[in-house]
């Protein structure tokens, strides 16, 4: 990105304090978070951006060219009563927790979310469920006054279920929970896992597989005990893997951050593919399923650590999906939550 317009990062700067930046610039920030961490001078250009963005999002006919028409169908979509639902239970120990397993999740496999969700329930009783977004989308493309429109629902939603924790499968959701509605508590997927114990029949299962390079998700860039309950979930699996040169709170970006592919889709394809070629792996895991899926369209074979877990029939390789039918797999993942019955 930053070749694509300047030649340094003090001449990047320089376009936001001493020029007026313009609208293709803003939008090709993947809000990655790396600079910030990698800046001796602690300038954060991430906020730079963000706040450019917010100021261009006033103008909805400049949002438009960005390609907003289709984050508020997706938005409007993923709050419908067609594609979101709640489900709570009335007994267990656990009714004050929540799994939301994230829209990009529930749209690759509503098996695979039924499959986490009923091993959560085997081991936490009364531990409720919600398919719905965290607004994000709408955040990243600077349209703040419409995530907090968004973002409220949520709060909503949850609050009728009594939901006081809620379990996070999805990356960004985390963040966003944990930024946006600091009272109430977020618990990743992967450290519930690493505490609860993997099912039995996932230990070891991959000590013969080929070796995996981890690609660690960047919102999640400071999250040291999810970065180490990661490694110790595959450590308990058998399963090799090798790290990325720049892990953890050095991660670069999959390509698919702050909504990259629909603002400068040829920006956000390259860097899929420089990420996904800087391992010889064949195949990539990830903990997100939109990393999963760049790392598949930078030319590698993109895997979710949770197939690896709860999918015993798993190729290794991800199946591609088109928008249809990843709005269809949401659906029926909504009728899957729809049909559960309480334990009472």
């Amino acid at each position: 990105m930053l070749y694509g317009f300047t030649i340094s990062p003090k001449k990047l700067l320089s376009k936001f304090t001493t020029e007026l930046p313009t609208s293709d610039m803003a939008f090709a920030c993947a809000n990655c978070g790396l600079c910030a961490h990698m800046c001796p001078q602690d300038i954060d250009f991430g906020k730079v951006f963000t706040a450019s963005k917010t100021t261009f999002a006033d103008d909805k006919n400049v949002l438009k060219k960005y390609g907003y028409g289709a984050v508020i169908f997706h938005q409007k979509s993923s709050f419908s009563r067609l594609f979101s639902t709640t489900k709570k239970f009335t007994t267990g120990e656990y009714t004050h927790m929540a799994f939301m397993p994230g829209c990009a999740l529930s749209s690759y496999s509503p098996s695979l979310v039924h499959s986490v969700f009923s091993y959560l329930r085997s081991k936490c009783s009364g531990i409720g469920i919600i398919q719905q977004c965290c607004g994000t989308p709408t955040r990243m493309m600077g349209d703040m006054a419409q995530f907090k429109t968004y973002h409220s629902q949520l709060e909503r939603d949850l609050e009728k279920m009594g939901a006081t924790t809620v379990v996070t499968a999805c990356e960004n959701c985390f963040m966003s929970l944990k930024t946006y509605a600091p009272h109430i508590k977020i618990v990743s997927l992967y450290s519930l896992l690493a505490q609860i114990g993997l099912p039995e029949a996932a230990k070891a299962r991959h000590k013969n597989a080929p070796k995996m390079a981890l690609h660690d998700p960047c919102p999640t860039r400071y999250e040291k005990e999810i970065h180490q309950d990661v490694r110790t979930l595959l450590a308990q699996m058998g399963q090799p893997f090798e790290e990325f040169k720049q892990n953890r709170e050095k991660t670069l970006c999959c390509g698919s951050g702050g909504m990259l592919e629909l603002t400068h889709s040829g920006l956000a394809h390259e860097q899929m593919r420089s990420r996904a070629h800087q391992t010889e792996c064949e195949s990539i895991v990830s903990y997100c399923q939109s990393c999963a899926e760049s790392m598949s369209k930078g030319g590698k074979n993109g895997v979710h650590l949770l197939d690896l877990i709860f999918n015993p029939d798993f190729a290794m390789k991800q199946e591609a999906q088109g928008t249809l039918k990843k709005w269809y797999n949401r659906f029926r993942s909504r009728q899957k939550i729809s049909a559960l019955k309480d334990n009472a």
